[in-house]
């Protein structure tokens, strides 16, 4: 289990559970199968699995936990096929087609009757708490649902005093000067995968992949008032990844120096792997996150 995305909270007080403390709380608070009559059920699941009555892995100063969330797929084509139905069926006896209102109000009562028979979708979303940098670490590629686990932290805990990085222009200048110079900071290289964004209402957006170079036309976006909103960054030969500007970090990928630090022959069952790869990628993304907030610690 290796984080491939880093959503990144400020915890605005210091976490002073510990791991017994914590698991227990989440234990109280575990995930619970959707009822018949609702769309989504959330709560607390061990990361070692359902057998296990842990629900947290402590290591060092890090606290891994995992989201469980249950959501029942009711597809757009088969509601509104079955609404569809049900409109001509009235137009037919009375000759008339129900006006907006009528068929939003069929159409919500439609979902709720097919609720109780649609497939449940199950998901999980591991997230950590980095006691020496006062982080929570979601692993999710959407701010949404990383603010949905925050939510659910905090109605499990009672409180939970955490805040979101936002958008920073001041970061997406220093990621634009990184590419005009073709070189980053703090152990950071810059790679191939791109994003230019204008920061005004025009809300122009330019994509890049696979580059090794700005072209022509990326320098002429940049004297246009383009800035630098992704970027894919090496960092010390040990992680690949991107950057954007609200210190959102994706297709997070460890390379094989890291991987190579795992010695598969000591490992004898699922309980030490997961171990072992939680300390190893809490570590090198604790340091990774501590060059990263030298850089822009105050963008």
């Amino acid at each position: 289990m290796w984080f491939k995305n880093a959503r990144l909270f400020q915890l605005n007080e210091d976490f002073n559970l510990d791991a017994e403390a914590f698991s227990d709380a989440l234990k109280n608070d575990a995930l619970k199968a959707c009822a018949p009559m609702e769309a989504v059920s959330k709560g607390w699941v061990s990361p070692f699995g359902s057998d296990s009555e842990l629900y947290v892995l402590k290591s060092g100063d890090a606290l891994l936990f995992t989201l469980g969330v249950e959501e029942k797929v009711l597809p757009a084509a088969v509601v509104n096929h079955q609404l569809n139905q049900q409109l001509n069926n009235i137009k037919s006896e009375t000759g008339q087609k129900p006006g907006r209102k009528q068929q939003t109000d069929m159409k919500q009562q439609l979902m709720l009757e097919m609720l109780s028979q649609a497939f449940v979708k199950p998901k999980s979303i591991n997230a950590y708490i980095d006691l020496k940098l006062n982080l929570l670490i979601v692993d999710s590629a959407s701010q949404n649902a990383a603010e949905d686990l925050v939510s659910q932290l905090r109605q499990t805990l009672g409180s939970f005093k955490a805040s979101a990085f936002g958008p920073s222009s001041a970061m997406a200048q220093v990621l634009t000067r990184w590419v005009l110079h073709a070189q980053g900071d703090a152990g950071f290289q810059v790679d191939r995968e791109i994003v230019l964004e204008t920061l005004d209402d025009n809300k122009g957006v330019v994509r890049g992949r696979n580059i090794e170079h700005l072209d022509d036309q990326m320098k002429q976006h940049i004297d246009n008032g383009y800035l630098v909103t992704q970027l894919g960054l090496e960092y010390q030969e040990r992680v690949e990844l991107v950057l954007a500007y609200d210190m959102g970090i994706k297709k997070i990928k460890f390379t094989d120096i890291v991987h190579d630090q795992l010695d598969a022959a000591e490992i004898e069952s699922e309980w030490q792997l997961l171990d072992s790869q939680f300390t190893l990628f809490s570590l090198e993304l604790r340091a990774m996150l501590k060059s990263l907030f030298e850089v822009f610690g105050n963008q």
